[in-house]
């Protein structure tokens, strides 16, 4: 737009074969139009793209609800099943229902999440902390997508997983734990609880002191990094929770 008001203001100068007020405001206004169009048809070819994109989302969130219809109706409420079984007549059975259950888990967290429109540079937290979810690990989070800078929501996961790992390492192989994630207007936060021992007093800082940076970095670094908080509330026999806040990008 800008360059065809600039080509016919210049014939116009041209024809006319003198400068005057009336032709300059006349190629300004020239301008002002073209790139007044220009912005608008590009405001048209942005909206036209993400209602084709919305259109897209519409039809993927139908197909798996109706995916995941037809697996709750049938493979999850076997699977369901050989779990229950399993675990009543023990042994071998035990473990059967045990693979069972971790499939089960899987599957629901797969059908469970909503498909999210493609953003550049940003990831949803929910499918990155979904991958946690096990018979074991219960992870609660909201209907609608979390949507973060990729980096940060690779980060925040990561120290979710440490987390984790904290609490298969040091609370035994049958602890359970729940993950919740709640989004407010301007940050995210993602607690992990358990029902573990909990923590002695003054432990955290004798296992940083000795070297053992667990927590000091691959949970309180990570988040610090980002600009967030670290809260860890435990006592003994009352199990842990580590709650991070991050705040959103403005």
């Amino acid at each position: 737009g800008g360059i065809a008001a600039l080509i016919v203001g210049a014939a116009d100068l041209f024809l006319r074969g003198e400068i005057t007020s009336a032709t300059v405001n006349g190629t300004v206004l020239l301008l002002l139009a073209g790139g007044v169009m220009g912005y608008v048809s590009r405001l048209t070819d942005d909206a036209e793209t993400k209602l084709q994109r919305a259109v897209e989302l519409e039809a993927a969130t139908r197909e798996r609800e109706r995916l995941a219809r037809g697996m709750h109706d049938s493979v999850l409420q076997v699977l369901a099943l050989v779990q229950r079984r399993g675990t009543e007549l023990g042994g071998e059975a035990a473990e059967l229902g045990r693979l069972a259950g971790e499939q089960e888990a899987v599957l629901r967290s797969l059908v469970g999440v909503h498909v999210t429109a493609a953003v550049a540079g940003t990831a949803d937290l929910r499918l990155l902390l979904g991958r946690y979810g096990s018979p074991l690990v219960t992870v609660a989070t909201p209907a609608t997508p979390v949507l973060l800078p990729a980096a940060v929501a690779a980060e925040l996961a990561a120290a979710a997983g440490s987390a984790l790992d904290n609490v298969a390492t040091h609370c035994g192989s049958s602890a359970r734990a729940w993950v919740l994630v709640e989004q407010e207007p301007d940050a995210v936060t993602v607690s992990i609880r358990d029902d573990g021992p909990g923590i002695a007093p003054g432990r955290l800082a004798e296992a940083a002191a000795s070297g053992r940076l667990g927590v000091a970095q691959s949970i309180q670094g990570r988040v610090r990094d980002l600009g967030g908080t670290v809260a860890i509330t435990s006592g003994p026999g009352q199990g842990t929770e580590v709650e991070l806040r991050v705040p959103l990008p403005r």
